[in-house]
Order: C-alpha cells, then sequence, then structure tokens
C-alpha cells in the first residue's frame, strides 16, 4: 500500500536495515537479483544474531520491532538510554503497525523508575488509549490505528497545567489539562517496549503485551508545536528526539522479538 512504501522510505534512509518484512523483500527484489536479495537478507539476520548474544544490542535506527502473536511476556524490547534529568515537559512520539483488535490491553512504551512502574506511559486498556504520568493516567479515545497501517503516535505533556495532546498522523485526537500538575518525569527509570512494567524492568502480564510492529520512538523535553509534528511522512521520518534519538539509541531484543 501508499502508507507501506511511504514507510519503508524511512527505514532507506537509515544508516543500515537489518530487518525486512515479505513485502519490503519484495521491493528489494525489484533492485536486486534473486541471490544478491537473499544473501543480504542472511547478512542482516546474522548482524542481529551478533548484537543481540553480545548484549550490545543495536541501533534503533537500523530497524523496526516485530512484536509477534501469541503475546507473551517474554516478547519485549529495551532501550539502552537513561533518563539523566527530570522532564517537567515532553512529547513521546512512535511508529507503530498492527491488526490485533483494540479491545486488548496493550502496552506499547513503558518507562518505569524505582519509586512509580507507571511513571510514562503509552496504553491500550481494552477500550482507548491511555497516557501515564508520573502514575495519574488520562483516558483518552480509542485511536484510528488498528488498520495494519503505518500510523504515527504522539503524546504531549507538560506539568504546568498538565496539559496533553494525543496526535494520530499529525491530527489532534484528544486533549485536556490537569495530568500530573507540577510533577516530573523523574530519572534512573528502565524503557520496555510492548509490555507493561509493574516492576522496574519486569512485571511483565501476558494479556498487557503488545503484538504487531514498532519504530521511531523519539522522545523530547518539550511540547513539540504540531507543525513540528507535521502531517506527512516526509516529517514523521525525520523526527530526532533530544532526549531519546531512535536514531541513536541501541535496543535490546528479548524472546521472539525480531
Amino acid at each position: 500500500s501508499a502508507e507501506v512504501r511511504r514507510h519503508f522510505r524511512c527505514e532507506e534512509e537509515s544508516r543500515r536495515s537489518v530487518h525486512f518484512t515479505h513485502h519490503e523483500t519484495e521491493i528489494i527484489g525489484e533492485i536486486m537479483d534473486p541471490g544478491a536479495a537473499f544473501a543480504w537478507r542472511i547478512v542482516a539476520m546474522v548482524m542481529v544474531a551478533i548484537a543481540t548474544a553480545t548484549g550490545q544490542g543495536i541501533l534503533g535506527d537500523s530497524q523496526k520491532f516485530i512484536f509477534p502473536e501469541p503475546r507473551s511476556p517474554s516478547n519485549y524490547a529495551k532501550l539502552l538510554t537513561n533518563l539523566t534529568e527530570e522532564l517537567s515537559s515532553f512529547t513521546l512520539c512512535m511508529h507503530v503497525r498492527t491488526d490485533t483488535i483494540s479491545d486488548n490491553q496493550a502496552a506499547f512504551v513503558s518507562y518505569a523508575t524505582q519509586q512509580n512502574d507507571n511513571e510514562l506511559i503509552l496504553f491500550q486498556d481494552g477500550v482507548a488509549f491511555n497516557l501515564f504520568v508520573h502514575q495519574n493516567n488520562v483516558q483518552t479515545v480509542d485511536l484510528p490505528i488498528w488498520d495494519s497501517m503505518w500510523h504515527e503516535v504522539c503524546a504531549t505533556w507538560d506539568a504546568a497545567d498538565g496539559g496533553y495532546k494525543i496526535y494520530v498522523d499529525g491530527e489532534e485526537m484528544f486533549g485536556g489539562d490537569g495530568l500530573s500538575v507540577g510533577q516530573s518525569v523523574r530519572t534512573d527509570g528502565v524503557w520496555i517496549l510492548a509490555q507493561e512494567q509493574d516492576s522496574m524492568g519486569g512485571g511483565f502480564e501476558p494479556h498487557e503485551g503488545f503484538a504487531g510492529e514498532l519504530s521511531q520512538v523519539n522522545l523530547w523535553d518539550r511540547v513539540l508545536q504540531p507543525e513540528e509534528i507535521g502531517t506527512d511522512w516526509l516529517a514523521f521520518c525525520n523526527h530526532h528526539g533530544n532526549v531519546m534519538d531512535w536514531a541513536q539509541t541501541s535496543v535490546e531484543m528479548f524472546g521472539q522479538v525480531s
């Protein structure tokens, strides 16, 4: 589809690509002979295996991550980065593709500290999308992302008035204020993709796991304006968070994640 092809452009522009979906392999086949395309895929798989086995992780910019069905607490990814300064405001964006049904519970991004296991979470509660900040949460709406297409989801928050907004593909879906007014997102926590932490770095529940694909997880220490978030993939593919930049963040995979 056009949406998938636009997102593949994000992967083409990365410094290296180490995982391709079946659809993307077909695209590669159009520009490489079958033998060369097969050899490149083998090399890519070996690169992932070596990075995972050595515990070094791989740069997030080099691939998207696939979290398979059936959901399992063993399937998750850990972002090897540390929040060194507390956040009194933020914008957190991610690229997501899934064909699971929206009435499942599913954690997309989870950040837990010793003090709060729900320090910062993007979470589907089975009814609607939830944003957790400093243990408090707001239930928004059921986002239009459950259609097997790539979407960019962004959440913004500011401690001054607790103001928050949720965007999908650059369009504001929900907003309000009063969320964790005067609080901050604490330092020295653990970032996990596709599981919800009930304790820092663990406590995963099978029914809260995410199944699908995640990529381009970026974090800023301020509220991005709508024009900075953008409305098309040319903008979405060029996001680089100043706190967490997907292009520079190593990621460690666990279980059957690929």
